[in-house]
Formats: structure tokens, sequence, C-alpha cells
């Protein structure tokens, strides 16, 4: 909570709203003033320290079995028995823009037969020595892992990383998002610095029209289709800008007292030149400058076109979660 020195509690305003915690690299001359504006006025800081995020140990045992169920079942070269690994809706990211999503278990076709033909595939492995979890929960789990495919002599011709989510639905894990392997890609000079400067304009976009209570705004950052995953395997897919989910404001205000919203952590995980993913963390804050809501959460940002926009928000569960009143 901010404080006055006789200790009563002071009213943040969201004009001058911190948006990015200070010690973030990256701040533009705006985030900066409306930072130094936020402090001259509070006394402090509004972004508390970093809360400890609990890991699943048994999910991210759960996880690595879905995975290795899926490459088995990969290998059958089936779509039948692939689809046996996963979960529907099932999301394949691809960047770009593309989003595409396969309602049912029959929608979704890995096109064996083209990648033959095209690429000489015939067969693929994970790599799990390089199995890594980024974040996990009794339900859900982000994790990256090495992915090779080889052609008919056993020579391995394409070898990256690839993230998915495994979720849990019916006491049962599987896929429920991937990021196809993409070929590494060789970011060179300022390249990469370029792409992670507008992904994260794109986030920060996001929180300043999503403070200023501005529907259309915060929608404008997206890219559609897009895809909203909640921490308890909640799935919504909004086609385009008019579809949902669209923030509700006045239900917020009215069933949370919120205020206003800030990022604690925002770091680049996976960077490619049409597709950036961060870890992020928010907190939701009352007019009277106390948190009650604290979320990790992947966001997938991709260019289509020349526009950057959200296309994926996974969360997590809450760090902190004061939301009863």
């Amino acid at each position: 909570m901010n404080r006055s020195r006789n200790g009563r509690a002071r009213r943040l305003s969201a004009a001058a709203a911190v948006i990015l915690a200070p010690h973030l690299s990256g701040l533009g001359t705006t985030q900066s003033s409306v930072y130094m504006a936020a402090q001259a006025e509070s006394g402090r800081a509004l972004v508390q320290p970093r809360d400890a995020e609990a890991r699943d140990a048994a999910a991210e045992t759960a996880t690595r079995e879905a995975l290795e169920a899926f490459i088995t079942q990969w290998n059958t070269a089936d779509d039948a028995n692939l689809r046996r690994a996963m979960h529907f809706p099932f999301a394949t990211v691809t960047g770009g823009g593309a989003l595409i999503v396969d309602a049912q278990p029959d929608d979704f076709s890995a096109g064996f037969d083209e990648m033959r033909a095209r690429e000489g595939w015939s067969r693929s492995s994970f790599d799990f020595d390089s199995f890594a979890v980024v974040k996990s929960s009794t339900d859900k789990v982000h994790a990256s892992i090495g992915f090779s495919r080889y052609g008919p002599d056993g020579t391995a011709y394409r070898t990256s990383q690839v993230f998915y989510i495994v979720t849990r639905h019916d006491d049962r894990w599987a896929i429920q998002l991937r990021t196809p392997a993409p070929e590494p890609e060789d970011l060179v000079g300022d390249e990469r610095a370029e792409i992670l400067a507008a992904a994260r304009r794109a986030v920060l976009d996001f929180f300043t029209a999503f403070n200023s209570g501005d529907v259309d705004g915060t929608v404008a950052t997206l890219n559609h289709p897009h895809l909203f995953m909640t921490a308890g395997g909640g799935f919504a897919v909004a086609e385009t800008p008019g579809d949902g989910p669209r923030p509700n404001f006045d239900r917020m205000r009215s069933d949370e007292d919120w205020h206003m919203s800030t990022i604690d952590a925002l770091e680049a995980s996976i960077v490619t030149r049409n597709k950036v993913h961060f870890e992020l963390t928010f907190t939701r804050w009352r007019p009277d400058g106390t948190r009650y809501w604290t979320v990790p959460a992947l966001w997938i940002v991709t260019r289509a076109g020349d526009h950057w926009g959200i296309q994926v928000r996974s969360l997590m569960p809450a760090t902190f979660d004061a939301r009863a009143r």
C-alpha cells in the first residue's frame, strides 16, 4: 500500500499510473516520465517486489509424460493417434498474425503427407535433456523442448526449440497449444533490439489503453484471431476485434474496486522476426493504493504485416489474491 507519513492511504492517480517497473530495461521517455510523476505524487514506487511463484513438481512430471506420448503418437504419422495426446480446442501459433484453432479433434490434421513430400520427413524426436519448464501449476504448464526432424537416412534436417502449453482436463494431461519449430534465426545488428522494442510497445500500449478505460484502444493492441487462456484452463477465442473477450471496466470497478493495473515484470523468452514470447507479471490496484491481484502470464506478441499485436494471453494462478471484499 502507498501511504503518506501519517499512515493514511494515498489515492492513486490513473493519469500518473506506473505501467512498468523501473528496473526493466527499454523504458522510453514517456514511460520514464510517467514513472517519475507517480513517484513524485506518491512518494514511493507502486510496484511491489516480485512474489515467489509456486512450482508443481507433479504437474511438471505429467507434462514430460504428455510430451513423450505426443512424440510417440506423432511418429505413427496417424492423425487419429496424435489427437489422443492433445486437448481440444487446440491452438497452433505460427507467427505472422496467424493463429489456427481446431475446435474438435476431427478438425486437426498434422499434414504428414505434405511433410513427406515437401521435406522428405521420416520421423521426429524431442531432446528431453533440453526440456525446460517456464511456469507450472496444478492444471497448466508452460514448457519448451528441443525438437528435430529426420529424413529417411536418419539425418536431422531441422533442429530448434518448441514451446508448448500443456493442460489437465478431466484428470488427463495433454498438449493444448504449440508454436511450430521455426528455423533458427540469426538476428543481425540492431534487429533483435528493434523487434523487442516494437513487441514491448504493443504490451505497453495495451496497459496504457487499459488504464484509460479505453475498450477499443485496448482491443487495437491485439492481433486477431486472439486467444485468451485462464489459469484454470478456460479457452476463449476472439476471431475479430468485435468479438469477445473484451474488457468490462464498469464491472471490474463494481466487482473488484479496480482502479488501475501495472506491469511488475516483462521478460522476453523467445524472439523471432515475427513472434516474441513475454513472461509477464501484472498487478491490479484499488483507488486507495492497495494491490489486490498479482498474476504471472505468458503473452505472445506477433507481427501481422506492419502491426505488432498481442495474440495469445495465458494466465497462471495468482501469486497474490485479495479480491474478496
